[in-house]
């Protein structure tokens, strides 16, 4: 039915993939028992998801196994990716090129390895999902969810209004490929927000890919013309509430995204960079980055409480109590009073008497006390 959103093929399509012909350079290496492999330059004919043709003066024999390398970028002659599996499908003598055979090469897994500009819609069934760091794929959950709140559906789809309806599907696609909750099944506490972007992304393709629909919505933005995307500033209460509600859920990740945004906005904020220190913590790979936002909000302000005794805990987990014991006695010239940061103290000078012998040691030497 026209307008319809198209339907998401499960990964690794069982249908042939079409065919192009497309010169893209390649390395092959033919492994012979008891003999050094051989190893071949040269381009393709015609390829696809499943193979390629290409001219060689070697005959190999059929179903011999093959290792592919294409170049990363046909300027690039050192550039290659990684080795992929195939076999010798077919070979015929060649009718034009006395001396050269006409290979058929087909992948032992199908796939699409191939560096083409705009390849033909199904290929999309073909391409392996590229990992992504988590923290990136829900920045830009939360960027294209922000555009659907005050930006457009051209925005969106990232295409004009001239783009055809073949362009607005395939841009609808893409995306869908990359941010269905079917494609995150390993992370269910994203599948809230997933599914919010679906469906204005559903709702953004029907609008944009039928005749009626499009006149209409354009006809509204027509009467807005200077409408644009808010002004981060009128953004950051609702950024900042948004991270707190991930901090209360302990949902770190979205906390650090919503923090960055406020922080883009108010880099001198002792405090914000306090939260997303506290934020970065919580994730082993961050605790760099949280101390370098722990230490510059002690620059901001050396008497946040705050920013010293989370600093001192994370500086504990990272084995570091010299260190840690420093900040705690800066949280009891703060608040003389301050449980934790005694009791921190107390377990730190019993609990390390090597470490803390070395520091009295060293305040013998310098006759401090």
């Amino acid at each position: 039915m026209k307008g319809q959103p198209p339907e998401i093929p499960a990964i690794g399509a069982k249908r042939r993939s079409t065919r192009i012909p497309q010169a893209v350079r390649i390395v092959i290496t033919r492994q012979l028992t008891g003999a050094k492999p051989i190893i071949e330059e040269a381009a393709t004919i015609s390829i696809n998801c499943h193979g390629f043709r290409y001219f060689s003066r070697y005959r190999p024999k059929k179903n011999a196994p093959l290792s592919i390398q294409v170049h990363a970028a046909q300027e690039d002659s050192c550039g290659l990716a990684e080795p992929y599996p195939a076999r010798v499908a077919w070979i015929r003598k060649s009718k034009r090129l006395d001396g050269f055979y006409q290979i058929g090469v087909e992948f032992d897994t199908p796939h699409n390895l191939w560096n083409v500009d705009q390849p033909p819609e199904d290929w999309e069934s073909f391409s392996a999902a590229i990992p992504e760091n988590p923290v990136a794929l829900l920045a830009e959950v939360e960027r294209l969810l922000h555009i659907v709140h005050a930006g457009t559906h051209y925005q969106l789809l990232d295409v004009t209004p001239r783009a055809v309806r073949s362009e607005v599907k395939r841009r609808f696609y893409r995306l869908a490929r990359r941010f269905h909750p079917d494609q995150h099944m390993d992370h269910p506490e994203w599948t809230p927000r997933l599914l919010d972007l679906m469906g204005a992304l559903t709702t953004a393709y029907k609008t944009l890919s039928s005749g009626e629909p499009k006149r209409q919505y354009d006809a509204l933005l027509a009467q807005a013309p200077d409408q644009t995307l808010s002004e981060p500033k009128q953004l950051a209460g609702e950024w900042l509430e948004n991270a707190r509600k991930c901090l209360a859920e302990k949902n770190y990740v979205g906390s650090i995204l919503w923090l960055r945004r406020v922080i883009e906005n108010e880099p001198q904020s002792a405090g914000y960079r306090t939260m997303l220190g506290q934020s970065l913590a919580h994730v082993p790979e961050y605790r760099r980055e949280a101390v370098e936002q722990f230490e510059k909000a002690i620059e901001l302000d050396s008497d946040n409480l705050a920013a010293h005794l989370c600093y001192a805990q994370l500086l504990e987990q990272m084995r570091y109590p010299w260190r840690a014991r420093l900040h705690y006695v800066r949280v009891l010239e703060i608040d003389r009073s301050h449980r934790v940061a005694r009791e921190r103290l107390h377990h730190l000078d019993t609990a390390t008497p090597r470490t803390m012998s070395r520091a009295s040691l060293l305040d013998r030497l310098t006759g401090r006390r």
